[in-house]
């Protein structure tokens, strides 16, 4: 190509052309037109041309228009191409002059192409099918906010995009914004359908009472429990609703020391009083169907607890009476005004203040430094044992409380405290609610705990509900809180000098009721238990502004346990909500095998497990057996109030889980507690350094000699135990742990025969807290 008065390039014959001088004609064409959108592909023959087209289209549904900019092919141009083939072979040349002239007819004949007008066809056409599409949505399609989505979308960074790219953008948006509110409708459906978006319309009774709600908030030891109490026995009939067997069972006594006959129904035992028109209850016993005087609901801050706030929702919402009396910390009032508001009903917030002070003490207590009437707070079961020991060996005697104690061990337990039999109180944070005890001191070992879920820190509301059972009215003049040495008073001072916080989210939480079940049932077309627990667990209560769903985790791991069993639905959302450990495969096979014995028409005994503590007091591994198999007959008697058909033998359990609470207390009263190999049960001397004993001991090394790498417990290569550990255990299944305690896991150290290391290394355990109980090298374990 040459500019109008430049000579032929050298070499070059006037009159000829090559495919060289195409490409630069057509370049030169495009230089031209290139700000009216339009593109060639000059490495092409014949040549193709593009162009970009700008096509405002307005939203369906919306005021709102875009300017939509993409590229459509023409394809060739053979009349432009002939021309030009013409002009580069004519004796004058190609130059700027011709490529312009030859720019305007590419101008005219691209802006005249029909496909432009067959492009702006399939983007009004698609437009046109995503309306028709969205209008099946209904009210759930949001037009504006999909316009927002779609002038993100069609910005492509600056760059212009072929039209099938933009059009599969488009489609994308659509889609993905269509599966986001196609989910949301049927959620909605589903929560329509099993009746949870109106969770309050439920409970027919109390929504036809002018019910009034008074919410007593104070610290502990500030009474107002006990001036709930005396309202509640002015009434002519009423309930009190109790986290726990153990304040069921106060709430029962406080009753009837006001002269009211109270019955006690709690998951596992009826004691029905004859004319009593008052009942004490576990809180996920309460009746919503029968009309009562008052109600008095205990420790309403646990309505923010993921796992077991649904039944305090259910309480306040559901309970039929014409006053509501809930005591509890102010942690509770964001969530309570909240339902209150939701339930269109009105609420009194009374406070109290402490009757006797609470101090913070700056000085860390060295465990020598323990006292009498000192309480020591742990957070497993493990730290608590292992306080006891150290304590016991420092002369001290010691009652002890965990959460995998039942409550009848436990209340004996805090007896022996409370008579001074015990100078000493070693628990978990299980004392934190319905147990009044003689405490001058709370001393924590720790300010961290494991939740069940993740190792966290304690949260402010936990340590004034620990802290707070320091200086009983009446019994001391002033309580005091602590920590072990070792541990930082910093979260203690925060937590009792600083007003709540309140809580990121307030909604109450819900859990599906059995008519919630079946619905959804219904609607999935489905007779999987655990897939509706499932489905209702992560679809449900996602937008709703009063509730949200409590966690389903441990109550479908149990459906999936009683799902292959032949029962109905009903039977099986029942067993599901058996009170056993998920966490402990054995409880899980356990409860399947009810169920199918169930299904199958087939009576279950009794665990029988009791029969192997006829002896008067046990080891220290014994105590453990025994705990869990208090649990199983729990689960059985649980179990038996319901299906007296299926579970016959109720009077055997209650006499066995009597027997085995005996043996429990016994062996806790004991100054020393016996120890024993965990593998095969033989007792070891108290001067015995190591957990297991020498022969299971031996024998795991000879098994490991052997190259099989399995030992008595059968565990496989390389010392793994049964806790996924590297360490040796000497086969020992780890304990399971109680509900909310983290579960603890056995070290042995055992030195090679002729000294030296101990056998396998140290096993990686929790890090050692200085001061505290951790097991030290050689030592006994508690």
């Amino acid at each position: 190509m040459t500019d109008d008065t430049s000579a032929p390039p050298p070499g070059k014959t006037p009159g000829t052309a090559d495919e060289y001088d195409r490409r630069d004609a057509l370049r030169a064409i495009a230089a031209v037109v290139r700000g009216d959108g339009i593109e060639v592909d000059s490495d092409s023959t014949p040549a193709r041309w593009t162009i970009a087209v700008v096509h405002p289209v307005a939203i369906p549904g919306t005021d709102r228009s875009l300017k939509l900019r993409f590229k459509i092919a023409l394809g060739p141009l053979p009349e432009i191409e002939a021309e030009l083939w013409g002009l580069l072979t004519a004796e004058e040349g190609f130059g700027r002059a011709q490529a312009k002239t030859l720019g305007k007819r590419v101008k005219a004949a691209c802006l005249s192409s029909s496909a432009i007008e067959k492009a702006k066809g399939r983007v009004d056409s698609w437009f046109a099918s995503m309306a028709q599409r969205a209008a099946g949505f209904g009210d759930a399609w949001r037009p504006k906010g999909f316009a927002e989505e779609l002038g993100r979308v069609i910005g492509f960074g600056g760059r212009i995009p072929r039209l099938q790219t933009l059009l599969d953008a488009l489609e994308e948006a659509f889609s993905t914004a269509a599966a986001r509110v196609g989910l949301k409708v049927r959620r909605e459906k589903l929560e329509d359908a099993s009746g949870m978006g109106v969770y309050l319309d439920s409970f027919t009774t109390a929504r036809a009472m002018i019910r009034k709600l008074r919410l007593y908030v104070g610290p502990t030891n500030s009474g107002k429990t006990h001036a709930a109490m005396d309202r509640l026995a002015e009434a002519e009939s009423g309930c009190y609703l109790a986290p726990l067997r153990l304040l069921a069972l106060e709430g029962q006594e406080a009753l009837e020391t006001r002269g009211r006959p109270c019955s006690l129904v709690t998951g596992e035992e009826r004691d029905v009083r004859p004319g009593a028109s008052f009942t004490s209850s576990t809180i996920e016993m309460v009746n919503t169907s029968k009309i009562w005087g008052a109600c008095v609901i205990d420790e309403i801050q646990m309505i923010g607890d993921a796992d077991r706030g649904w039944a305090w929702t259910q309480a306040v919402a559901g309970v039929a009476a014409p006053e509501i009396l809930m005591t509890g910390s102010a942690d509770a009032i964001p969530y309570v005004k909240r339902l209150a508001d939701a339930m269109g009903e009105d609420l009194e917030v009374i406070e109290f203040t402490r009757k006797s002070p609470l101090r913070v003490q700056e000085e860390k207590v060295p465990l020598a430094e323990v006292r009498r009437s000192d309480a020591v707070i742990a957070f497993s079961r493990k730290e608590v044992m292992g306080l006891r020991h150290d304590l016991l060996a420092r002369g001290h005697t010691v009652a002890v409380i965990y959460g995998a104690l039942s409550p009848e061990v436990r209340r004996a337990e805090a007896r022996r405290f409370r008579d001074g039999t015990a100078d000493v109180l070693v628990a978990t944070d299980a004392i934190g609610m319905g147990l009044n005890l003689p405490v001058a001191r709370v001393v924590l070992s720790a300010t961290r705990k494991y939740d069940g879920r993740e190792e966290r820190d304690l949260n402010a509301s936990e340590i004034r509900q620990i802290g707070g059972r320091a200086g009983r009215y009446g019994m001391h003049e002033e309580g005091r809180v602590a920590v072990l040495e070792g541990e930082t008073i910093n979260p203690v001072r925060r937590a009792l000098t600083s007003p709540p916080v309140p809580p990121e989210d307030p909604r109450s939480w819900i859990s599906p009721n059995l008519s919630h079940v079946e619905a959804i049932a219904r609607e999935l077309d489905t007779d999987s238990l655990a897939k509706v627990l499932r489905t209702a667990g992560q679809e449900l209560l996602r937008a709703n502004q009063t509730f949200r769903m409590t966690d389903l985790e441990q109550r479908i791991q149990a459906a999936t346990a009683v799902d292959k069993a032949k029962l109905p639905l009903a039977v099986r959302d029942i067993l599901a909500r058996c009170p056993i450990d998920t966490r402990d495969q054995n409880n899980l096979r356990l409860l399947g095998g009810w169920a199918t014995n169930q299904g199958n028409g087939v009576p279950n005994g009794a665990p029988d497990a009791a029969e192997r503590f006829r002896h008067n007091v046990g080891t220290d591994v014994e105590l453990e057996k025994a705990e869990r198999a208090v649990k199983e007959l729990t689960a059985y008697a649980w179990l038996a109030y319901r299906f007296p058909d299926a579970y016959p033998e109720m009077d055997l359990c209650q006499e066995r889980r009597a027997h085995l609470n005996a043996f429990i207390e016994r062996t806790l009263a004991e100054r020393s507690l016996a120890r024993a190999c965990p593998v095969c049960g033989a007792r070891l001397k108290a001067n015995h350094r190591f957990r297991v004993c020498d022969n299971c001991y031996g024998s795991r090394l000879e098994e490991r000699g052997s190259g099989n790498g399995r030992g008595p417990g059968g565990h496989g290569r390389g010392g793994r135990g049964p806790d996924g550990r590297g360490r040796d255990n000497g086969g020992a299944a780890p304990a399971a742990a109680a509900p909310g305690e983290k579960p603890a896991h056995a070290h042995f150290h055992h030195a090679k025969p002729g000294g030296g290391k101990p056998g396998g290394g140290r096993g990686k355990g929790p890090p050692r807290k200085p001061g505290g109980p951790t097991k030290r090298r050689g030592s006994p374990a508690a």
